[in-house]
């Protein structure tokens, strides 16, 4: 086996670790469903921005642990888009989170892993703040990546704003991005959100020797809703994607649109 290749197979085996786990958590949380009719078990963690498309919601308290996953078509790149993310509680605020990502048509996935933490509370401090850090098999700079990441977010009555701010660290090449989110919901129920979602990714790194096929920037942004049943949500996403590679002419756009399913245990 290739040492490039170890990290990408260690997270696929912590994946299928992960899915077991959740899977336990269900089994022994059955009895924990809400019996109420009108606000289903992952309804609260939707509306604290669990199973935003783009953006990281930044509390999770609300669950031990989830499971969401979307895919659909990206039109800038021409191809189809996939993302995947687990989250299960280690110890208090502390969270294993892992996931990956694929961008068609001449991508693979992209395993990656980290870790996440609760840091504040909106009823102490007035504000949701989560901190993670993620390695990326394959970042924004097509290269192994190191990624931190704050979250912020906060509540005004049925209404929620969460931001993202991050910054990536190549492990080759000298590379670094910058990540920005930001996304709004409104729970028109106790079921349904919807809102809007934003990502902006930039090379930062600025020099005329890069990687292959290098992203220069992307930005993605649309509208969203969530359904929640029992534990379980549904979502769907459509909007813009545009794309410009570096040391090339000219940019790709499109429209870009996603169905997911997610679980909260």
């Amino acid at each position: 086996m290739s040492p490039t290749n170890i990290p990408g197979r260690v997270i696929a085996t912590a994946l299928s670790a992960l899915f077991v786990t959740m899977m336990s958590l269900a089994a022994r949380a059955d009895d924990e469903v809400s019996s109420s009719k009108t606000t289903p078990l992952s309804a609260t963690s939707a509306e604290s921005g669990a199973f935003l498309p783009w953006t990281m919601g930044a509390r999770s308290d609300s669950q031990r642990a989830l499971v969401f996953a979307q895919g659909g078509y990206n039109g800038a790149e021409n191809g189809a888009v996939f993302q995947t993310v687990g989250e299960a509680q280690i110890f208090g605020r502390l969270a294993l989170r892992l996931g990956g990502s694929y961008f068609g048509p001449s991508d693979t996935f992209r395993p990656e892993a980290g870790l996440r933490v609760d840091a504040l509370r909106q009823e102490r401090h007035g504000v949701d703040l989560a901190v993670l850090g993620v390695y990326e098999t394959k970042g924004f700079n097509t290269v192994r990546a190191i990624t931190a990441r704050i979250a912020v977010s906060r509540a005004f009555g049925d209404t929620r704003v969460v931001s993202n701010l991050g910054y990536g660290f190549g492990l080759e090449e000298g590379e670094r991005y910058g990540d920005f989110r930001l996304a709004g919901l409104h729970a028109l129920t106790a079921k349904l959100q919807i809102g809007l979602d934003s990502r902006l990714r930039i090379d930062l790194e600025r020099d005329d020797d890069e990687p292959p096929g290098e992203p220069d920037w992307e930005i993605l942004a649309g509208p969203l809703a969530t359904y929640s049943i029992d534990r379980y949500i549904v979502s769907a996403t459509a909007g813009y994607s545009a794309l410009k590679y570096r040391l090339v002419e000219g940019r790709h756009t499109g429209a870009i649109a996603t169905l997911g399913v997610g679980a909260v245990f």
